[in-house]
């Protein structure tokens, strides 16, 4: 949240650059533009508004400045393209800011459902532009059937620093040693270790097998 004097700094700024864009705002329209910008880094801010000074042909509006602030974090289209393909496909993982799965649950999935994909689409960006800068840049996996892609997926994510190693472990699935192994040693597992692995796998599927058949 910008402090008092950031607040007024961006005033000003947003004041400046409708005057050069030529676009009048009422006193209501601008305070709360001013609102919605304050919740996003000042400078980050202060930079979108350059470039709207720079690039903007049409009006100014709010989704022009938003649009162009630099969170660190995936656009709405590029997170809502994401989705919409593990949507489609089920076998498919997808890590994901947080405020992307809950954006997802405020309509957007929805109207999916209801074959209204243009409309999930802007449910989903106003959902999510509205919470990401509340939200604390977290990184979540949404888990397909494929546990293949799923290793892929979330490994790769571990190397872009979009998960930790400890956050990691919690989607991978249960037959992922070797990628398990790398995360919790930071190297790959020896042949030796991968065969004791397997024995000790053996060992515990065949006591559950005899427990069942104990049962019958």
């Amino acid at each position: 949240m910008a402090t008092a004097d950031n607040r007024r700094i961006l005033a000003q700024a947003l004041q400046l650059t409708a005057e050069l864009t030529a676009s009048p705002l009422s006193a209501a329209a601008q305070a709360l533009m001013l609102d919605e910008l304050c919740a996003y880094d000042t400078e980050a801010v202060l930079a979108a508004l350059q470039r709207c000074r720079r690039e903007l042909s049409g009006q100014l509006t709010l989704a022009a400045v938003i649009g162009r602030i630099d969170t660190g974090m995936p656009g709405a289209d590029e997170v809502f393209g994401l989705l919409l393909e593990a949507w489609r496909n089920e076998n498919l993982t997808v890590v994901v800011p947080q405020a992307a799965l809950s954006a997802a649950g405020m309509g957007a999935w929805e109207l999916y459902l209801a074959g209204d994909t243009a409309g999930a689409r802007q449910a989903f960006g106003s959902a999510y532009e509205r919470l990401l800068p509340q939200s604390d840049k977290t990184w979540v996996a949404s888990v397909g059937n494929d546990r293949s892609h799923c290793t892929q997926t979330v490994m790769a994510a571990v190397e872009d620093g979009r998960l930790s190693a400890e956050a990691a472990l919690k989607y991978l699935p249960a037959d992922a040693e070797d990628a398990r192994h790398r995360l919790q040693t930071g190297s790959a597992p020896t042949e030796e270790q991968r065969r004791a692995g397997k024995q000790q796998a053996e060992q515990i599927l065949t006591l559950l097998s005899h427990k069942i058949v104990s049962r019958e």
